[in-house]
């Protein structure tokens, strides 16, 4: 009985620790605080830093959802280490968590002049952390790679990709000649998303993007980019293409895993393809001397999981987010929603992202020394690996604080503020790819997000959508009052 009392209270003790550490940091200044201790004194241990930070931002979740835990949605990891003077956070290293770090760019500045850097290095054998030469046939299909996010700013090709889908898909330019007017997938209801929002609200779990927002997201992005329209079936053939990359990043990966992605692959390559858009894309692509098809699978492939990104970053993210934020205080946000929808959508993605953190990795050219915040002085060698996280360079105070440089102000959620088009979620600032074209690029924006114009269009709509069905339920419930009275 002894021995049993005693690990039971061991275990007891195991748990009290970190509940205590998490129920602490709702404290802000005990929040503050506890950043401050690691990033001073776990700096030299990266899995002990790394895991007091996802301690710390528990909490992040009912805010931000699972990837609340990270390092990159709150920008408090940054101030309370000074950390706007520096511009650098000590990131995990993708190629070894257990050991250094890549340093992130995390100021306005330093975020910038990479995004800005028309001679930026990618590693084209690398996408978003999976080594492609290492996984077995099928997961990219013939003609994919390299894709956009793995080539250098000044590749000739990445050029003359973007340029071939500025000319074949107006669709995705500033001002196209014809949008589509909303249509919900088979099924769906604005009271199921609804619905769907409110439990998250509650329950941030296990989803990052909700199914039904998965959904309503990728069927409204087909319509719009493409032309076409996805079933039943093929939506949720889509849920499962998109989850696979995170198995490859923890070491799922199979023949004949490998077999089923070609599958999945031909199906949505084939959709796209047999559309008028698809169809413009391929002669487009075969009167400048390229393979028309395997443009449609590098487009189809670059649109899905750097666009839709299923249950993680993408634009269902971005679109998850807008809805969280507009049923946290209907009565609040949507008069906010409907006096400008497009100051409301970029207040959301300035404030809270959607796609990725930034532009990662990309190859260091020169070696140099970084001293942080705390003091603590990092070397980072040429060749090595870095990244930007453009959240934490939008809530830099000395571009978006107001006239005071003010850090709370910077963190508002301000629909309209000064400077919003200076946000950097698009790689490029807004202002300087507005001054572009059309899509393809230019010297103000060498490097910037297809998904730039189709997004917010595509957000506004599903905004609208969820509204409507506030407004008709709040309708409904006011008539059954008076009826009962």
């Amino acid at each position: 009985m002894g021995l049993c009392r005693c690990i039971c209270s061991f275990c007891a003790l195991l748990l009290a620790i970190p509940a205590f550490i998490i129920c602490g940091v709702c404290i802000p200044q005990v929040e503050l605080a506890w950043i401050r201790f690691h990033e001073t004194y776990a700096i030299s241990v990266p899995p002990l830093r790394l895991l007091l930070i996802i301690l710390g931002q528990v909490p992040r979740i009912w805010e931000h959802g699972p990837l609340g835990v990270g390092p990159v949605w709150n920008p408090r990891i940054i101030y309370a280490v000074d950390g706007y003077k520096s511009g650098i956070l000590p990131f995990p290293n993708p190629a070894n968590f257990t050991s250094g770090y890549m340093l992130a760019r995390v100021s306005f500045d330093k975020v910038r002049a990479v995004h800005h850097n028309p001679k930026l290095k990618r590693d084209s054998k690398r996408f978003i952390g999976i080594l492609t030469d290492s996984v077995p046939p099928g997961y990219f299909s013939e003609g994919v790679l390299p894709t956009l996010l793995q080539m250098n700013t000044d590749d000739p090709l990445r050029y003359a990709h973007r340029d071939l889908l500025s000319a074949a898909m107006p669709s995705i330019s500033a001002n196209p000649d014809f949008v589509p007017e909303f249509k919900p997938p088979p099924g769906v209801t604005a009271q199921n998303l609804i619905r769907d929002i409110s439990w998250h609200l509650i329950m941030p779990l296990p989803h990052v993007v909700t199914n039904v927002v998965q959904d309503v997201f990728a069927f409204t992005f087909y319509r719009h980019a493409f032309g076409v329209e996805l079933s039943t079936e093929e939506l949720a053939l889509m849920k499962e293409w998109l989850g696979i990359p995170t198995k490859l990043l923890v070491g799922f990966q199979s023949e004949s895993g490998g077999r089923r992605c070609r599958e999945i692959a031909k199906v949505f390559e084939e959709k796209v393809a047999a559309g008028e858009i698809g169809q413009n894309l391929i002669q487009e692509a075969e009167q400048r001397g390229m393979n028309g098809m395997d443009r449609v699978r590098k487009v189809v492939y670059e649109f899905n999981f750097a666009g839709l990104g299923g249950d993680g970053p993408g634009g269902g993210l971005a679109t998850m987010k807008m809805l969280r934020q507009i049923q946290r205080a209907p009565e609040k946000m949507v008069p906010l929603f409907k006096k400008n929808p497009e100051a409301f959508i970029m207040e959301v993605i300035r404030t809270q992202g959607g796609g990725g953190a930034g532009v990662g990795p990309w190859v260091v050219q020169k070696t140099r020394n970084h001293t942080l915040g705390t003091g603590k002085v990092l070397t980072e060698y040429a060749g090595n690996y870095a990244n930007t996280i453009a959240l934490h360079a939008n809530f830099d105070p000395s571009v978006f604080g107001g006239p005071d440089r003010d850090q709370e102000y910077a963190m508002k959620f301000s629909p309209g503020r000064e400077n919003a088009d200076r946000m950097l979620n698009f790689v490029a600032e807004l202002r300087e790819i507005r001054k572009c074209p059309n899509v393809t690029g230019c010297e103000a924006a060498p490097r910037f997000c297809l998904g730039t114009f189709i997004l917010p269009r595509i957000m506004k709509q599903i905004g609208l959508f969820y509204i409507e069905g506030l407004e008709n339920a709040a309708t409904f419930t006011s008539r059954e009052t008076r009826e009962e009275m």
